[in-house]
C-alpha cells in the first residue's frame, strides 16, 4: 500500500538544519523548481516508503 502525504490539512514545524545541510536542500529545491519546503516534505516521505517497505 502508497501512503500519499497529501492534502490541504497541515501543521508548521519548527525545523533546525545545520547550515550545510539547509543549502543542499535550498540547491535541491531550486535545481526541482519547488519550494525549500516541498523539498524536504518529498524527501521526508520517499525515506518513510523506504523505511516502510524494509519493515515488510
Amino acid at each position: 500500500m502508497i501512503t500519499l502525504y497529501t492534502g490541504s490539512k497541515s501543521d508548521k514545524f519548527m525545523l533546525r538544519l545545520p547550515e550545510r545541510m539547509k543549502e543542499e536542500i535550498r540547491r535541491l529545491a531550486e535545481m526541482d523548481g519547488i519550494s525549500i519546503n516541498s523539498a524536504i516534505v518529498q524527501r521526508l516521505a520517499r525515506c518513510l516508503r523506504e523505511e516502510r517497505s524494509n519493515d515488510h
